[in-house]
C-alpha cells in the first residue's frame, strides 16, 4: 500500500467520523416537527422536538426550534431558556442573537450589566471564536493533515514527498492542538459559570436560604438570565448581571 493510499485510508476514517451526525438518526422527528411548527401546531412540534431531546440528541438548529416553538406558545421563559441553549452552542447561528435579544426586551427587569474585565472578553471571544460544529471539523482535519503528513514521511524520508509530509504533519498538528484547546474548552465549559434562566413568573429573593418573608432583598421575573454560585439543598445563591446577589428555590429556574 503506497503512501496516497495511506492518506486515503486515514482521511475516509475521519471524515466517517466527522460527517456522522448525532441529529441524523431523529431527522424524522425534527422534519415533522418543522413542518407542524409551519402548520401553527404549536404543542405537537414541540412534542417532536423534545422526543430528539429525550433520545439524546441536541444541536443549536434544534434548541432555536425550540425556542421559536415556546415563543408562539407564550412561555417566554423557555422560549429564553433555549435561545440561550442555542446560543451557546452557536453563537453565530442564524437568527439565535436576534431572537433572543428579542425575547430579552420582553421581559419585566430591566438589568444593566457590569462591564467585564477586558481579559476576559478577550478568551471569550477567542474560544468562541469559530462555532462548535466548525471545530469539529477543523480539529479533524487537521487531525487528517498530520496523520496523513507523518504517513509521507515515514514512507517517503529522503523524497520530496517526505519533506512535504513533515510541513502537512507540523500545520496539520498545530491546527489540531491550537482548536483543540477551544473545542475542549467549549465542550468541558471550562472557567464558564453555571446560568440559568427564571421560569417562575415572579420570585421572591432573600438574603438567606429561607422563605422568611422578612429576609426578602427584591424581586426578579420570568426570563431572567442569573449566575449560580451555590447551592445549599432546595435553595440556590444567584448573581445578577448587575452584581445583585440572593437566594431562590431551585424549583423556580432551569440550567442552561
Amino acid at each position: 500500500m503506497n503512501a496516497i493510499h495511506w492518506i486515503a485510508l486515514f482521511a475516509t476514517a475521519a471524515l466517517g467520523i466527522i460527517g456522522a451526525s448525532p441529529l441524523a438518526a431523529q431527522q424524522e422527528f425534527f422534519a415533522e416537527g418543522n413542518r407542524l411548527y409551519q402548520e401553527g401546531d404549536y404543542q405537537a412540534a414541540l412534542d417532536r422536538y423534545d422526543r430528539v431531546l429525550d433520545a439524546g440528541f441536541e444541536s443549536s438548529a434544534l434548541y432555536y426550534n425550540i425556542g421559536n416553538t415556546h415563543f408562539k406558545l407564550g412561555d417566554l421563559g423557555r422560549a429564553i431558556l433555549n435561545y440561550e441553549r442555542a446560543y451557546r452552542l452557536d453563537p453565530r447561528g442564524k437568527g439565535v442573537a436576534a431572537n433572543l435579544a428579542l425575547a430579552r426586551s420582553l421581559t419585566t427587569d430591566e438589568i444593566t450589566p457590569l462591564p467585564g474585565f477586558w481579559l476576559f472578553r478577550v478568551v471569550s471571544w477567542w474560544v468562541h471564536l469559530v462555532p462548535r460544529t466548525w471545530l469539529w471539523v477543523v480539529v479533524g482535519a487537521g487531525y487528517v493533515g498530520a496523520m496523513g503528513g507523518l504517513v509521507l514521511l515515514i514512507l517517503n524520508r529522503t523524497t520530496v514527498w517526505g519533506m512535504w509530509g513533515r510541513r502537512i504533519a507540523l500545520v496539520g498538528g498545530t491546527v489540531a492542538v491550537v482548536f483543540g484547546v477551544n473545542l475542549t474548552a467549549l465542550e468541558l465549559e471550562l472557567g464558564a459559570a453555571e446560568a440559568a434562566v427564571i421560569l417562575a413568573d415572579e420570585v421572591p429573593v432573600q438574603s438567606a436560604p429561607a422563605d422568611d418573608p422578612a429576609l426578602q432583598v427584591f424581586t426578579i421575573h420570568e426570563g431572567t438570565k442569573v449566575r449560580i454560585d451555590r447551592r445549599a439543598d432546595e435553595w440556590l445563591e444567584i448573581v445578577l448581571a448587575d452584581g445583585k446577589v440572593g437566594w431562590v428555590r431551585a424549583e423556580v429556574l432551569e440550567v442552561i
